[in-house]
Protein backbone atom coordinates (compact mmCIF):
# COMPACT_ATOMS: atom_id res chain seq x y z
CA UNK A 1 0.00 0.00 0.00
CA UNK A 2 1.16 3.29 -0.93
CA UNK A 3 0.84 6.23 1.39
CA UNK A 4 -1.14 8.50 -0.81
CA UNK A 5 -3.81 5.26 -1.57
CA UNK A 6 -4.08 5.09 2.71
CA UNK A 7 -4.92 8.92 2.77
CA UNK A 8 -7.67 8.22 -0.02
CA UNK A 9 -9.14 5.85 2.20
CA UNK A 10 -9.77 7.63 4.70
CA UNK A 11 -12.97 9.03 5.62
CA UNK A 12 -13.36 12.83 6.31
CA UNK A 13 -15.34 13.70 9.87
CA UNK A 14 -18.78 13.93 8.31
CA UNK A 15 -21.65 11.65 9.10
CA UNK A 16 -22.42 10.39 5.73
CA UNK A 17 -19.28 8.06 6.11
CA UNK A 18 -18.01 5.37 8.29
CA UNK A 19 -15.19 6.22 10.80
CA UNK A 20 -11.56 5.72 10.06
CA UNK A 21 -10.16 4.06 13.14
CA UNK A 22 -7.92 1.25 12.12
CA UNK A 23 -4.88 0.66 9.06
CA UNK A 24 -4.16 -3.17 9.02
CA UNK A 25 -0.97 -4.09 7.84
CA UNK A 26 1.01 -6.96 7.41
CA UNK A 27 4.66 -8.30 6.74
CA UNK A 28 5.02 -10.14 4.65
CA UNK A 29 2.43 -9.78 1.59
CA UNK A 30 2.18 -12.24 -1.03
CA UNK A 31 5.89 -13.83 -0.06
CA UNK A 32 7.07 -10.34 -0.65
CA UNK A 33 8.75 -9.20 2.63
CA UNK A 34 7.94 -5.31 3.10
CA UNK A 35 10.98 -2.88 4.09
CA UNK A 36 10.62 -1.71 7.75
CA UNK A 37 10.66 1.86 6.54
CA UNK A 38 7.65 1.84 4.81
CA UNK A 39 5.69 -0.43 7.09
CA UNK A 40 7.02 2.73 10.13
CA UNK A 41 6.38 5.61 7.51
CA UNK A 42 2.40 4.10 6.99
CA UNK A 43 2.02 2.98 10.90
CA UNK A 44 3.54 7.14 11.70
CA UNK A 45 0.98 8.71 9.39
CA UNK A 46 -2.05 6.47 10.50
CA UNK A 47 -1.24 7.73 14.09
CA UNK A 48 -1.15 10.95 12.84
CA UNK A 49 -4.81 10.62 11.50
CA UNK A 50 -5.90 9.63 14.77
CA UNK A 51 -5.91 5.64 13.55
CA UNK A 52 -5.02 2.74 15.22
CA UNK A 53 -2.69 0.13 13.77
CA UNK A 54 -2.72 -3.34 13.75
CA UNK A 55 0.28 -5.92 12.57
CA UNK A 56 -0.86 -8.96 10.97
CA UNK A 57 1.57 -11.14 12.39
CA UNK A 58 0.45 -14.32 10.31
CA UNK A 59 4.07 -14.43 8.95
CA UNK A 60 5.74 -12.37 11.09
CA UNK A 61 8.55 -14.41 11.75
CA UNK A 62 9.47 -14.64 7.97
CA UNK A 63 9.91 -10.97 7.69
CA UNK A 64 12.15 -10.78 10.85
CA UNK A 65 14.60 -13.46 9.37
CA UNK A 66 14.27 -12.47 5.87
CA UNK A 67 14.71 -8.92 7.17
CA UNK A 68 17.36 -10.20 9.88
CA UNK A 69 15.67 -7.58 12.42
CA UNK A 70 13.85 -8.59 16.01
CA UNK A 71 9.84 -9.10 15.62
CA UNK A 72 9.93 -6.50 18.31
CA UNK A 73 11.52 -4.06 15.96
CA UNK A 74 9.20 -4.74 12.90
CA UNK A 75 5.96 -4.12 15.42
CA UNK A 76 7.63 -1.48 17.14
CA UNK A 77 4.77 1.48 16.12
CA UNK A 78 1.72 -1.11 15.99
CA UNK A 79 -0.66 -0.74 18.71
CA UNK A 80 -1.50 -4.45 18.49
CA UNK A 81 -0.57 -7.15 17.06
CA UNK A 82 -1.29 -11.05 16.47
CA UNK A 83 1.24 -13.69 15.92
CA UNK A 84 0.38 -16.83 14.00
CA UNK A 85 1.66 -19.77 15.51
CA UNK A 86 0.79 -22.29 12.42
CA UNK A 87 1.96 -20.35 9.73
CA UNK A 88 5.61 -21.19 8.98
CA UNK A 89 6.18 -22.34 13.08
CA UNK A 90 4.86 -25.42 12.99
CA UNK A 91 2.20 -25.45 15.91
CA UNK A 92 -0.72 -27.40 15.46
CA UNK A 93 -3.49 -24.14 15.48
CA UNK A 94 -3.16 -20.82 17.16
CA UNK A 95 -2.72 -17.62 17.34
CA UNK A 96 -1.11 -14.84 19.97
CA UNK A 97 -2.56 -11.10 20.47
CA UNK A 98 -0.94 -8.55 22.15
CA UNK A 99 -1.96 -5.37 22.76
CA UNK A 100 -2.59 -2.59 25.82
CA UNK A 101 -4.31 -3.83 28.60
CA UNK A 102 -7.38 -2.57 28.21
CA UNK A 103 -7.64 -3.83 24.59
CA UNK A 104 -6.52 -7.23 25.48
CA UNK A 105 -9.56 -7.09 28.09
CA UNK A 106 -11.90 -6.00 25.51
CA UNK A 107 -10.29 -8.92 23.00
CA UNK A 108 -11.21 -11.66 25.72
CA UNK A 109 -14.76 -10.50 26.03
CA UNK A 110 -15.37 -10.44 22.58
CA UNK A 111 -13.85 -13.21 22.29
CA UNK A 112 -15.74 -15.07 24.99
CA UNK A 113 -18.97 -13.35 23.39
CA UNK A 114 -18.25 -15.16 20.67
CA UNK A 115 -17.78 -18.62 21.36
CA UNK A 116 -14.15 -18.67 21.20
CA UNK A 117 -13.53 -19.41 24.68
CA UNK A 118 -11.09 -22.99 24.87
CA UNK A 119 -10.97 -25.55 27.80
CA UNK A 120 -7.90 -26.87 28.73
CA UNK A 121 -5.78 -25.04 25.96
CA UNK A 122 -2.62 -26.31 27.48
CA UNK A 123 -1.40 -28.51 25.24
CA UNK A 124 -1.67 -26.38 22.82
CA UNK A 125 -0.47 -23.69 24.45
CA UNK A 126 2.54 -26.06 24.84
CA UNK A 127 2.90 -26.62 20.98
CA UNK A 128 3.06 -22.26 20.74
CA UNK A 129 5.77 -22.65 23.22
CA UNK A 130 8.00 -24.74 21.26
CA UNK A 131 7.15 -23.68 17.78
CA UNK A 132 8.47 -19.89 19.04
CA UNK A 133 11.68 -22.03 21.20
CA UNK A 134 12.44 -24.12 18.53
CA UNK A 135 11.42 -23.48 14.75
CA UNK A 136 12.01 -19.62 13.90
CA UNK A 137 15.66 -20.90 12.89
CA UNK A 138 14.27 -23.22 10.34
CA UNK A 139 12.36 -20.53 8.38
CA UNK A 140 15.68 -19.20 6.68
CA UNK A 141 15.81 -23.04 5.27
CA UNK A 142 12.35 -22.52 4.02
CA UNK A 143 12.70 -19.44 2.06
CA UNK A 144 16.04 -21.05 0.27
CA UNK A 145 13.97 -23.92 -0.81
CA UNK A 146 10.61 -21.83 -1.85
CA UNK A 147 13.60 -19.63 -3.72
CA UNK A 148 15.01 -22.26 -5.63
CA UNK A 149 11.20 -23.82 -6.18
CA UNK A 150 10.82 -20.63 -7.81
CA UNK A 151 13.77 -20.68 -10.13
CA UNK A 152 13.07 -23.82 -10.94
CA UNK A 153 9.44 -22.99 -12.13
Amino acid sequence: MQQQDMLAAIKPDDFHFPVSRLLSLENTVNGCVQPQAHINALADVAHEHGLSVHMDGARLMNAAVKLQLPPAQLVAKADSVSLCLSKGLGAPVGSVLVGKRSFIHRARRLRKMLGGGMRQAGMLAAAGLYALQNNIESLAADHAKAARLADAL
